[in-house]
């Protein structure tokens, strides 16, 4: 296999997190965010292989990666680069309007972004390489392209991309579907033809009650995906959409008096209080501290209590013999992809990777956010709490 070039499109904003946000356009598709993404799908797309086929060492897995991508002490074996097409760019402050968008876009409304545009991707093999890891690059391609987003809040759905043709690499479909159900049929097909090409021959070792893994996979029992039934005319519209019913999900509806008011310059402005409300607030009252389940969404998490003037945050913590090991931040195991489909139809798919949530041992510390001292620890979250939402929505899953 030669070099592969790719004409890819964005499905959904971008928004790219390089040095120069004054000129994005000279950013472009940043070739080292690109290679960072890349690898992650390579580790979860060569990892469900191996755990399905029952691994249970991962050493070899992080061998095999740093064979390929390098290391600090050794250069990869593939070369990423990355064009715009001149005249294909359109960027701008986004204009979110809708709740769920604002509430998935937070921190973004005042940066530009590459709301359309058209980029060329190069993909080169160093002379060390070998044919079985390039098709692995491309299958890590594929898994990107067709599960994942790139830029900032690219697990809420933006930043989704796709080729701007249909194409075949090494054995591998890139090929956008005209429907839902041309979606899931290519979808379950491909993505099993990806894990036979990282060594996986379909059979299952995996049961259920294994371990969770250290990391993100693509294996039975530690990933599920649904896509939904509705489709959208527009990114923005699909966004919004799950971002609501996010929203809704966690707060704290059938409470009445979760529902909190806030003066602005506009008026009173009304909310509801997310379920975590009283568990994350007890390290002030005094109450018995429980579990904030939300927080499997993704840390860190913040409260902020407005009748006592406080703040509050959530985080990971560890003891490792007398010292103390604060986890500031926990990536959600919920990714939200939006695929375009024919006639400008665009449609959602979640998919949930359940893998060790912070290191054995673990616990959640509840703290000021200026006084630390005034802190509490309780369990982890569950993941029951997200399943149970995706549940909770019509759709078909992706079945491995």
């Amino acid at each position: 296999m030669s070099n592969v070039t790719l004409e890819v499109e964005t499905v959904t904003p971008l928004f790219i997190a390089g040095a120069d946000q004054r000129n994005i356009e000279n950013e472009g598709l940043r070739a080292p965010s690109l290679r960072g993404l890349l690898r992650w799908w390579f580790r979860a797309g060569l990892g469900g292989a191996k755990l399905s086929s029952g691994m249970e060492d991962t050493k070899e897995i992080k061998v095999e990666e740093n064979k390929i991508w390098g290391t600090t002490d050794k250069q990869s074996k593939v070369v990423i680069r990355t064009f715009p097409l001149l005249g294909t760019l359109k960027i701008s402050l986004p204009n979110f309007k809708g709740k769920g968008i604002r509430y998935f876009g937070y921190g973004l409304s005042d940066r530009k972004g590459i709301l359309e545009g058209r980029f060329k991707v190069e993909i080169r093999f160093r002379p060390t390489i070998s044919e079985e890891e390039k098709e692995k690059v491309i299958a890590a391609t594929w898994l990107l392209l067709n599960l994942g987003n790139v830029g900032s809040k690219n697990r809420k759905g933006f930043g989704s991309l796709r080729v701007c043709k249909d194409i075949k690499v090494g054995g591998i479909e890139f090929k956008n579907p005209r429907n839902i159900e041309e979606l899931r049929e290519y979808l379950e097909v491909n993505i099993k033809r990806v894990l036979n090409i990282f060594g996986w021959d379909g059979s299952v070792s995996v049961l259920t009650g294994s371990p969770m893994p250290e990391f993100p996979v693509i294996a039975r029992n530690f990933w599920k995906m649904k896509i939904l039934d509705r489709v959208y005319s527009s990114p923005f519209d699909a966004i919004n959409d799950i971002g609501e019913e996010v929203r809704k999900y966690r707060e704290d509806r059938r409470n009445p008096s979760a529902k909190h008011t806030r003066k602005t310059k506009k008026g009173v402005f009304s909310y509801w209080v997310t379920k975590d409300y009283d568990a994350v607030k007890s390290i002030y009252t005094g109450s018995p501290t429980s579990v904030p389940l939300g927080s499997i969404f993704g840390l860190p998490h913040q409260f902020q209590f407005q009748s006592i003037g406080k703040k509050a945050i959530v985080r990971g913590v560890k003891r490792i013999g007398d010292k103390e090991v604060v986890y500031e931040r926990r990536a959600s195991p919920l990714q939200i992809k939006i695929w375009k489909l024919d006639e400008n139809e665009y449609a959602i798919g979640l998919q949930i990777f359940l893998s060790k949530f912070l290191p054995d041992n673990s616990k959640l510390l509840i703290s000021d956010l200026r006084d630390r001292a005034i802190r509490t620890e309780t369990n982890l979250p569950l993941y029951n709490y997200l399943t149970s939402f995706l549940d909770s929505l019509p759709g078909r899953w992706i079945k491995l």
